[in-house]
């Protein structure tokens, strides 16, 4: 009966640790929760078979408990060694046959000390010891206790040096129960290495079991408290599975340390197992397999950007990101995956819309650009091709019977094709025309036309499999066809349908538009012809009538009585003013042929002006109007023609007489602006108002009178003065208020060094 107390000192904790082995096992799920619930086990049953051996009254049964109790014994330190490692996040570091490994050594010490009996090297002398309150059993340890006995304490040394190293790098908020876990650690070892040391405590036993026991409890409180396998775990795996993407974390040496269910479906490889396996042998069957091999061995550091894989079926995004300890150590990789299958669709859809309004640009620049139909057609038919999808582009034109078809443009990657210019009739024309009269693009594949097809054979000839012809309509009437061919099959899309009618529509718009162009030019030069022809014509007789009058009036054919002389003044001057309304058709007629040359040379500006005051001196006094000439005194010389320019301002001063009022004022001032020189003619007159101050410059417009006066003229002055002081490299314009007066301008360029002298200017 003296022995129970001593026996409850260990079984109570035994009971204890077989309560918490209950606890931990629930959890066993967790990383560290197998090791730390064998660690109980082996704490439970070193204590139980103590207690048992206590309680035993015989040497036999002493013996054979004793000797049991070291099935817990050997399991103590390499548990530690799990759990420490489990703890500090080096679990999926260390191999699994390593992880089981560590058991082997103590499993032979093991068998030496069941077998103790047969060798003595467990125990090299053992006798009992009633000195106690109880059997005990003096022993002399041996050579293979001790080899265990170190074998232990390496265990329990590297897991102490990793939990110091824990919670050393820990963050603050996990290093007080870091250091928790590592005084847990520390306290039976200490405990042990007393009692070997000679230490004896009051009841002179071995405490270990009981200091294991204290110190698993401690880790289970830091456990439980802080949740180290279980919230956390808990919420990591939640968090990686609620992940869209795929995660593997890689150790140092390409292990798989963990893995959500979607990396396998994103990387095409379907495994039962991958946690601790090879990540680069096991995606040597993935479509991805190669060009992941290669992201692998790159750098962690270096390839933080992502990588594009496709497969033609799948795009995936793949980003490799290296894992650092808090001292900067690179320990691991995190492989992302993301799929962008979607993504890439769209993108290349965007990218077919961009390419597809690239190439409608493209045409309508041309077409909006174009002055003549076949350039145009060529134009845009090199434009289809060099966008590299079609290989060949044809455009016919289909004559108003509806009978043929000319190819205007036949053009292939080489340059022209061999239809170009050719002239399509009977059935295939026939065929064609009827294929388009719907008003929807279609395409012809060559696999689908019988053999006796006129168009069969035609693309059979050419070397071609698909042909997409699209109608060019204008007011729903077909007036041609765009056809473009490719030596590869094709695929309708409304993309594509959308996109050729669109580049149909801008061809017949352009096409149309030139035809209107050409007509106009036509008629415009059928215009200028006829009125050079007409002015000339007139132009003849108009001079004789002149001469005539000029004669009458000198009283070379006799006297004439004063109202004959003033009817004769009548007449010459009204036939002046015709001619020089022909003279100013005539000089529109050479402009617009393009027969004006104008001969640009250096100018002095005050001569002009005063010539031109003086031949309209007899105007203005006959208006009753004054001149003012403000000319600064070192005016530079510009660069003009003197003639041209005297035309110009003869023009101006004119019309500042002709629409003055009565006692009215006119100012002609020079005015240098830097590289140019105005010239301005201000007026007194009636104005213009502001619709008609750019109208006035085109052919055939005049001004309207404010006070509803018939204005004389054709409307020819101000758009000769217009392309005279354009071709002289100026400007001229108006600025005017009605009721209040004009004033025309001309900025003509101030002559330099470098300009030459004779330059000439095309008109």
């Amino acid at each position: 009966m003296a022995a129970i107390p001593f026996m409850m000192i260990y079984l109570i904790p035994a009971i204890i640790a077989a309560g918490l082995v209950m606890f931990m096992w629930q959890r066993r799920y967790y990383r560290g929760g197998r090791p730390f619930t064998l660690l109980l086990i082996a704490i439970a049953w070193w204590n139980l078979c103590h207690a048992l051996s206590i309680i035993d009254t015989t040497f036999e049964g002493t013996l054979f408990w004793s000797l049991l109790q070291n099935l817990g014994i050997v399991l103590i330190g390499p548990c530690w060694l799990l759990i420490a490692l489990a703890y500090s996040g080096e679990w999926w570091r260390v191999p699994r046959w390593l992880r089981r490994g560590i058991f082997v050594p103590e499993l032979v010490a093991l068998i030496f000390a069941l077998t103790n009996n047969l060798h003595n090297l467990w125990w090299s002398t053992v006798v009992a010891d009633t000195s106690r309150p109880f059997l005990w059993l003096s022993v002399t340890r041996g050579p293979a206790f001790w080899v265990h006995s170190v074998y232990a304490y390496v265990c329990l040394a590297v897991g102490i040096i990793i939990l110091i190293r824990s919670s050393w790098q820990a963050p603050p908020v996990h290093r007080f129960h870091s250091r928790l876990m590592l005084v847990a650690a520390l306290i039976p070892a200490v405990g042990n290495i007393a009692f070997l040391s000679g230490v004896r405590v009051p009841w002179n036993d071995d405490p270990t079991p009981l200091l294991l026991l204290i110190s698993a409890a401690l880790g289970i409180y830091t456990t439980v408290r802080y949740h180290l396998f279980d919230l956390a775990p808990l919420a990591e795996q939640e968090v990686i599975a609620s992940l869209p993407d795929g995660l593997i974390i890689l150790d140092s040496r390409g292990l798989i340390v963990e893995i959500n269910q979607h990396a396998p479906r994103l990387l095409g490889i379907e495994k039962e197992r991958w946690i601790g396996r090879s990540l680069a042998h096991l995606i040597r069957n993935s479509p991805f397999g190669h060009d992941l091999q290669r992201i692998l061995q790159t750098n962690p550091s270096s390839a933080n950007r992502p990588y594009i894989l496709d497969d033609g079926t799948q795009a995936i995004e793949v980003r490799l990101r290296p894992l650092q300890s808090a001292t900067g150590i690179t320990t691991g990789s995190l492989l992302l995956i993301r799929d962008v299958s979607e993504r890439m669709r769209v993108e290349q859809e965007r990218s077919r819309h961009i390419a597809a309004l690239r190439l409608i640009n493209a045409i309508a620049r041309s077409a909006n650009t174009a002055q003549e139909t076949n350039s145009l057609l060529n134009t845009i038919a090199r434009i289809i091709v060099q966008e590299g999808h079609w290989e060949r582009v044809s455009i016919g034109l289909i004559d108003e019977t509806k009978q043929y078809i000319t190819v205007a443009v036949d053009y292939t990657v080489s340059g022209s094709g061999r239809l170009q210019g050719e002239v399509i009739t009977g059935l295939p024309a026939a065929q064609l025309i009827k294929r388009i009269r719907h008003g929807r693009p279609e395409l012809i594949q060559l696999s689908e036309l019988a053999t006796d097809d006129p168009l069969a054979a035609g693309l059979q000839q050419e070397g071609l499999q698909s042909l997409l012809i699209a109608p060019l309509r204008h007011e729903h009437q077909a007036t041609g066809i765009l056809g473009l061919a490719s030596h590869k099959p094709k695929t309708m899309t409304p993309a594509l349908s959308e996109l050729v009618t669109a580049i149909g529509e801008l061809i017949t718009d352009a096409i149309i538009r030139i035809r209107l162009y050409e007509r106009v030019q036509h008629a415009d030069r059928l215009k200028t012809t006829f009125l050079a022809t007409v002015s000339h014509d007139l132009r003849t007789p108009l001079t004789s009538i002149i001469g005539y009058t000029d004669v009458l009036r000198r009283g070379i054919l006799g006297e004439l009585s004063p109202e004959v002389q003033e009817t004769l003044g009548y007449m010459r001057q009204a036939s002046l003013n015709l001619m020089r309304q022909i003279n100013d058709i005539l000089e529109f007629s050479r402009m617009e042929a393009g027969q004006l040359e104008i001969e640009i040379e250096p100018v002095d500006v005050r001569g002009i002006i005063q010539n031109v005051v003086g031949q309209m001196l007899p105007q203005v006094r006959e208006r009753d109007l004054t001149v003012n000439v403000t000319i600064p005194p070192d005016v530079p010389q510009i660069a003009a023609n003197i003639g041209r320019l005297e035309q110009v301002l003869i023009n101006l001063l004119s019309n500042a007489i002709k629409f003055n009022r009565p006692q009215g004022w006119i100012e002609i001032s020079v005015e240098p602006r830097g590289a140019w020189l105005r010239i301005n003619v201000k007026d007194s007159g009636v104005g213009i108002a502001p619709e008609d101050q750019e109208r006035i410059f085109t052919e055939f417009q005049r001004a309207r009178s404010p006070n509803g006066e018939r204005v004389h003229g054709v409307g020819l002055g101000l758009a000769i003065c217009r392309r005279l002081i354009t071709h002289m490299g100026g400007t001229i314009g108006v600025t005017s208020t009605p009721g209040e007066g004009s004033v025309f301008y001309c900025d003509l360029p101030v002559i330099n060094v470098e300009q030459m002298v004779g330059k000439r200017a095309d008109a």
